[in-house]
């Protein structure tokens, strides 16, 4: 199949086109409109082959002959709009065949986060669908199913409707469902469904490639997925169940959550139940029926359970606080987050109205993040036998091949912890979190891209966002802080973490092609903050949100100072940058620029420490002056260069564990881990990583967003562990791209042994090491390939050869 979009299909819709609203008749009674589409198709003797590449806007679910064969698009913009391409064989057989497709369109429906709305991330123009392609049968003649060219059909679904019941804080994944089944033509994607009555769809527009462009007749530049399909699980079951208020429910509950018998509901009753997955998932809940006409069903989805702080004997998550100044939007302080079956379910809900068939199945379009599941049903007239529940797990299809284990089981149930909430957190794009936001932002991104890097060897998911912020880019120079995203947010400093993720990405990967597309996009930002700086270079008094961190004691996360002048913070961020930007181009062969750029850090260093460095205190200053302090502030001093040896000795008195230093959230501690390593200091590791521990003992087997535990139980930005388990502790570090050559540093940070596997581009690097009597014993294995320089705890340098290593040497304690 030839690149498809090529002067060939177009884009159809219902009649209204993309220039009227339709009538009440001809509309859906939803806030999204949603079309049917079908093409039936003839094979006298049988499919051979078939392929066709598929897009929408904004979302579609894809038939072939009843079989759901894929959802989509993957989330781009309108300029970068993304298509799939499908194998139609399998699916093919002879007689009548047909294509159906499920389209909903978000373009009429504003993002509004505190309303629902449409979704933050799925970017949109106007409703369409699109697909080219086509079947060759037994004898080689050729089916051509261009939409555009006749035989396509559609019709107005009138079964999906949308709703925002219970929101009680802002929500980016769009409205939730609300289905009457008994509005839906039923086996409309069945080759037999008569669809003689729906009239021919309409031709808007025809299709072009992005790099066929030149004065566009569509709004979208079409673009090839550049990322797998999402993976679908097969069907898994809830753990247990519980009745409101605690109580156990009957035996039949239990055999139907096992999947091994019904339940029946009697006619005019309510049952309510909260079922438990057990953990964390993304996944598509499934609920199954015979029967039941004019019954109600919803389903409301939680992390936790919510329980009054004051509950007698109730295990609570995080303790009573104030949540000003934190992420904690229309938070209930006189209650919290509790796995106690005592707890109530309070969230966003799936509304859904069966038509009363034999064996009607609901399956929300858009996959869910939940742990408990409240199952309300409402029967009418007519008893409703429930026949199945369950749940298909979704995310980005990651296999984790890396390793982790060591001498305390605790920092396993951490790695393993992260890992979960790393997976949770990567699906079409990586998103922040997965239960209310689903939005990717360049800060969460660095972290968990990097890990899913070290940990699976996968890298198209961080290529995609690499490129997705570039794409983002704003007039003036910088990323946006999220995208895909409706909303524009900029937050300058995520515009720099942004050209972290770039250098993370040619480290672990080697890719440098890609990297030699964006670093136009790295001079332009690192531009802007030249054009944004005092006379002595540093950034001053920046426009956009200047969060840096969700330190409670900072207004809306910003540090002290910002709108005065230059900030310690944002001003070691850009230094950093500069040295980051430097190696990218000295990698790509841009020697001068990379000399240009190392000489401008090392000056900017220099002024940095002459504005921030405190002789009194013997720390580095939030603003000029004074008198602010901050664990983050002193992180990113030290992990810019700024601190001399003799400052980071002197910091180490204070800093980071000093109660007068503003405290960080989660995300600040992965510069204040970079920073105890280049202080000498990493071998304290463990005393910092109480609120990962408390996390894990308190049942939860994904990192919170921050403290106060308010808003969001998985968050991408709390997984960063997991990376000094692999960086730190084993100690391999990449050192040019697709670790070509390597540095393997472990740090035994009060541990007997630890052992483990790092992902490359090449095969896997493993370290296994052991310390018990003064004596160090280590084993490293790597590719052969591989330059591999190892440094020991007794100060000691090696080299690898033939792609092994193994020794032992003597350490003397203090």
């Amino acid at each position: 199949m030839a690149a498809p979009f090529v002067q060939r299909s177009a884009w159809i819709w219902s009649a209204e086109g993309t220039h009227a609203a339709p009538a009440p008749e001809s509309a859906s009674p939803s806030h999204y409109q949603v079309r049917l589409f079908r093409r039936v198709f003839l094979l006298e003797n049988g499919g051979r082959e078939g392929r066709i590449a598929v897009s929408a806007d904004s979302r579609y679910v894809l038939y072939c002959n009843g079989a759901l064969i894929g959802r989509g698009p993957a989330r781009g913009d309108v300029h970068h709009q993304f298509y799939d391409t499908y194998e139609l064989a399998p699916y093919l057989h002879r007689g009548a065949n047909v294509l159906a497709a499920l389209v909903l369109d978000m373009s009429h429906v504003a993002h509004r986060p505190a309303a629902l709305g449409a979704p933050g991330g799925v970017m949109t123009y106007a409703g369409g669908f699109l697909l080219e392609g086509g079947v060759v049968d037994l004898n080689d003649r050729m089916e051509i199913l261009d939409t555009g060219a006749a035989g396509w059909k559609v019709t107005v679904d009138r079964s999906y409707r949308f709703q925002n019941d219970g929101t009680r804080f802002e929500g980016y994944h769009g409205y939730f469902e609300h289905r009457v089944s008994a509005e839906a033509p039923a086996d409309w994607t069945a080759a037999s469904f008569d669809d003689s009555a729906w009239p021919d769809a309409t031709v808007l527009y025809r299709a072009e490639r992005l790099e066929n462009r030149r004065d566009p007749a569509s709004p979208y530049g079409l673009v090839a997925r550049m990322i797998p399909p999402m993976e679908v699980g097969r069907v898994a079951r809830f753990a247990a169940g519980v009745l409101p208020g605690g109580g156990k429910p009957g035996a039949e509950w239990k055999r139907l959550a096992a999947g091994k018998g019904a339940v029946t509901i009697p006619a005019r009753s309510t049952v309510r139940i909260i079922l438990d997955a057990g953990r964390m998932t993304t996944a598509y809940p499934l609920v199954q029926t015979d029967g039941g006409p004019g019954a109600h069903i919803r389903l409301t989805y939680a992390e936790a359970l919510r329980l009054p702080w004051s509950t007698v004997g109730a295990r609570m998550l995080g303790r009573p606080q104030s949540l000003a100044n934190l992420a904690s939007h229309f938070a209930d302080e006189s209650s919290g987050w509790t796995f106690d079956a005592r707890g109530h379910v309070t969230g966003w809900s799936d509304r859904w109205e069966p038509a009363g068939r034999p064996r009607e199945v609901f399956e929300p379009w858009h996959w869910r993040s939940f742990r408990f599941v409240e199952l309300e049903i409402v029967t009418a007239e007519e008893p409703m036998e429930l026949t199945d529940l369950g749940y298909r797990f979704t995310a980005y299809p990651y296999r984790v091949e890396a390793e982790f284990a060591c001498s305390d089981p605790r920092l396993e149930r951490i790695w393993q912890t992260a890992l979960h909430t790393m997976r949770l957190c990567s699906h079409e794009t990586f998103v922040d979190c997965p239960h209310y936001e689903q939005m990717q932002y360049a800060g969460d991104t660095m972290i968990t891209s990097k890990l899913a890097m070290l940990s699976t060897g996968d890298y198209a998911l961080s290529r995609q966002a690499l490129l997705q912020f570039d794409w983002s880019r704003i007039p003036d120079g910088l990323t946006q802080s999220r995208y895909p995203s409706r909303l524009l947010q900029v937050i300058p400093s995520w515009s720099l973490h942004w050209i972290t993720s770039i250098r993370d990405y040619a480290c672990c990967s080697g890719d440098l092609q890609t990297v030699n597309e964006v670093l136009p996009g790295v001079r332009v930002v690192l531009d802007w903050y030249r054009r944004h700086a005092d006379p002595s270079g540093l950034p001053s008094r920046l426009p956009y949100w200047n969060i840096t961190d969700w330190c409670s004691w900072w207004p809306r996360g910003v540090v002290p100072g910002a709108d005065e002048g230059p900030t310690c913070i944002i001003s070691a961020q850009f230094v950093q940058a500069l040295a980051e930007a430097a190696d990218l181009h000295g990698w790509v062969g841009q020697r001068h620029e990379q000399r240009r750029l190392a000489t401008e850090v090392k000056t900017l260093r220099g002024v940095l420490r002459r504005r921030f460095w405190s002789r009194d205190e013997g720390l580095f200053f939030d603003k000029p002056g004074g008198p602010e302090v901050s664990q983050y502030g002193n992180a990113w001093a030290i992990v810019c260069g700024a601190a001399t040896a003799a400052d980071r000795k002197r910091m180490l008195a204070r800093f980071p564990a000093d109660p007068l230093l503003a405290p960080g959230s989660f995300f600040c501690w992965h510069a204040v881990f970079r920073a105890l390593e280049a202080a000498g200091a990493y071998d304290r590791l463990p005393e910092f990583l109480g609120p990962w521990h408390e996390m894990v003992e308190a049942g939860l087997d994904t990192f919170v967003e921050e403290n106060s535990y308010w808003r969001s139980l998985c968050h991408a930005w709390s997984a960063h562990p997991a990376l000094e388990f692999l960086a730190g502790v084993l100690g391999v570090k990449a050192l040019e791209p697709g670790f070509a050559t390597v540095r393997v540093t472990p740090h035994r940070c009060g541990l007997r042994e630890a052992r483990g596997q790092v992902c490359t581009p090449r095969g896997p690097i493993t370290v296994a090491w052991t310390w018990e009597k003064g004596r160090f014993r280590i084993r490293v294995t790597a590719p052969r390939e591989l330059q591999v320089e190892i440094g020991l705890p007794d100060g000691s340098d090696h080299r690898m050869t033939h792609g092994r290593f193994e020794t032992e040497v003597v350490i003397h304690e203090a």
